[in-house]
């Protein structure tokens, strides 16, 4: 090796320590996390009331927590590009995955956050390489719920399938959701996959949609629209997500929900690390902490969500299980779709569905 050999080289190794060390001090200097969270009830006041502190006490940063939807989340990462700002990303689940498939998040390492070890195997999603990406932190399934106070008044028995949407008795009662919806998506697909389709074939979808038209009172996207027409004893009967049944028993209305025989499709929130997210250390910690037992039973317990854990199912009460109309024993039930496929064609579903439904 000659001199001017010895001396590239010798600069090439101060290189990397200095970016080596500059890295370092920028992990260590991190003293701000951003997060943004699924809007669900209790969601940020369970963030930042137990996680929070914990990452002050032990990395000395402070976290900003915002509640925003998830096209929102992925306009605004997408809009940072290279230089991240938030470190965690709470998308539903058909989001997520689209979103790391476009490459705006990292895989995450289950040994660096144990307790994310203790998810379902359905709660993973993995990228082409099988390195999980997006991990669900609920537990969701998208089914008819119905008024039960209604239903009783009128000695009308409840529903039980897909089908019965259009029965008589419901004629004018019923409200579905729109598939700007990912809950509204969903049923599409099931109504699709009921009448001989699926993900790689709607036709079937639309035309039970249609059919089903003499019996809606209303199509909505926003759950807040669902809430007001059902405090108003316009809507008896919806298709929407599992956890609006107690969410709105506890505004004071009898609501029940329905796991149709044929099944539900499951679409769960879910959480990523954004590629590029800042504080790292400090991410993985929370994820931890999101996914330990304590915060999980907190979440089912003030929120209302079914969790993804098993651990957790182990120190729920009966009287606990009778609070969360989703339990292990209905996990069977439960249908997973392709997102994948969906996500690739869902833009016409929407186009073709203002056309012809709305």
């Amino acid at each position: 090796m000659n001199r001017f050999t010895r001396l590239a080289a010798a600069a090439g190794c101060v290189a990397l320590v200095t970016l080596d060390a500059g890295i370092a001090a920028a992990q260590q200097a991190c003293t701000q996390m951003q997060v943004y969270l699924s809007i669900f009830p209790r969601h940020r006041e369970d963030v930042m009331e137990v996680i929070a502190p914990q990452l002050r006490e032990r990395h000395n940063v402070e976290l900003v927590a915002e509640a925003i939807g998830s096209a929102n989340m992925v306009e605004r990462i997408a809009a940072q590009g290279g230089n991240a700002r938030v470190s965690i990303a709470h998308w539903d689940l058909p989001v997520g995955i689209q979103a790391c498939d476009q490459g705006l998040c990292k895989p995450i390492d289950p040994a660096r956050a144990p307790n994310t070890q203790r998810l379902f195997d359905w709660a993973t999603s993995r990228d082409a390489q099988s390195r999980p990406v997006v991990l669900a932190t609920n537990v969701i399934g998208v089914g008819i719920i119905y008024r039960d106070d209604e239903l009783r008044r009128r000695n009308i028995a409840p529903p039980t399938s897909w089908a019965d949407l259009r029965r008589p008795e419901f004629r004018g009662r019923v409200a579905i959701t729109a598939p700007q919806s990912t809950w509204g998506t969903a049923a599409l697909v099931m109504l699709a996959r009921q009448n001989g389709g699926g993900e790689q074939n709607i036709d079937p979808g639309f035309a039970a949609t249609r059919a089903l038209q003499p019996s809606l009172h209303s199509i909505f996207t926003w759950t807040s629209e669902l809430s007001n027409l059902w405090q108003l004893g316009e809507v008896w009967v919806a298709v929407t997500g599992n956890n609006m049944a107690p969410t709105l028993t506890a505004a004071g209305v009898s609501t029940r929900f329905a796991m149709p025989t044929e099944g539900a499709p499951v679409v769960p929130g879910g959480v990523s690390l954004v590629n590029g997210g800042p504080c790292e250390a400090a991410a993985y910690d929370y994820l931890n902490v999101y996914y330990s037992d304590d915060f999980q039973l907190r979440r089912m317990r003030g929120g209302g969500v079914a969790s993804p854990s098993r651990t957790t199912w182990e120190r729920v009460t009966d009287a606990e299980r009778a609070g969360v109309n989703l339990t292990p024993a209905d996990f069977d039930k439960l249908v997973n779709l392709n997102w994948s496929a969906i996500n690739s064609v869902r833009p016409q579903w929407i186009q073709r569905w203002q056309r012809e439904i709305r």
